[in-house]
């Protein structure tokens, strides 16, 4: 059984829901859509809400919750609804086809029928181009809804047939409401503006992991035996990229209410060493690396 918020519930994202809720008022639905973001801030929550809301018998604008159509998607039975999860690295073209198969297999049991695919970006080049073709022929009634992180990953002809919307960071209180209602007390990391980030390092907290004070201050004092030995202890971390990412953001927060030369570098040098760990370059080498150029050692 899914759990669905409507879109009134949503957090920090007011204006798309309102571009959402003009298209369920009037009932003038894309034949696609794509809503684009970080990793952990409510994509998919927002596209199933929207999903529901337009399969809803009553509802109008959100959904009723009540009626068999709303049931039937909360115990993922409704035929019209076929949404494809998060199936590992790549959406190859056979999964497209399975799914274009269920299209045309199944009867239509209301006005609407959603096929819904989180991760678009993961969509081999084959894959994306099986499912151009019905974008650009769109089936009467259909409506494609995706979600994803870069739109640079994505054909560009795909991205020209579907209506997009770029989803925002969560601010800091609404990270802490949302994490509040899944039960975390602690408000540190809401800098990172998302959901699954956040939880990642608040998991992970019992690892004496530094605050942002506390790590700067280590390449203040230049200490080398300090700086190595933080770059072993984080390499192979779980938690790396988020809390690179973290200190990346604290730093930038910083920067912005005074110059101070280390929170410049610690920006750059921490976007170089997370486009390093993305190409897999060994994690312990790039941070190294990172950490020697904020310390002033090494000079870009």
């Amino acid at each position: 059984m899914i759990e669905v918020k409507r879109l009134d519930e949503i957090l920090g994202q007011d204006e798309v829901v309102n571009y959402l809720t003009k298209d369920l008022e009037s009932k003038n639905f894309n034949h696609a859509y794509m809503f684009f973001g970080n990793r952990g801030i409510g994509k998919k929550t927002l596209a199933l809400s929207f999903a529901k809301s337009i399969l809803c018998q009553n509802g109008n604008p959100g959904f009723c919750g009540v009626c068999n159509s709303c049931k039937k998607f909360d115990m993922e039975s409704y035929m019209e609804f076929i949404g494809y999860y998060d199936q590992g690295d790549s959406i190859k073209i056979e999964n497209i086809r399975r799914i274009l198969e269920e299209e045309h297999l199944k009867k239509y049991e209301g006005a609407y029928r959603i096929i819904f695919m989180e991760h678009a970006q993961r969509m081999t080049k084959e894959a994306g181009n099986s499912i151009l073709k019905v974008l650009e022929e769109p089936w009467p009634g259909t409506i494609f809804i995706f979600t994803a992180i870069n739109p640079d990953e994505i054909l560009p002809t795909i991205i020209s047939r579907v209506e997009k919307y770029y989803l925002n960071n969560l601010n800091q209180k609404d990270l802490s409401s949302i994490m509040k209602s899944l039960g975390y007390e602690n408000n540190k990391y809401l800098s990172l503006g998302s959901i699954d980030e956040a939880r990642v390092l608040l998991d992970n907290i019992d690892q004496d992991l530094l605050d942002y004070k506390q790590f700067s201050e280590i390449f203040i004092r230049k200490d080398l035996v300090e700086i190595f030995e933080l770059a072993e202890k984080l390499a192979k971390k779980p938690y790396l990229k988020e809390l690179l990412s973290y200190y990346q953001l604290e730093a930038m927060a910083i920067y912005r209410q005074g110059f101070e030369e280390i929170n410049l570098k610690v920006i750059g040098a921490i976007d170089k060493a997370l486009r390093k760990i993305k190409k897999n370059v060994n994690e312990k080498h790039a941070l190294e690396y990172c950490f020697l150029t904020i310390g002033g050692i090494f000079s870009e």
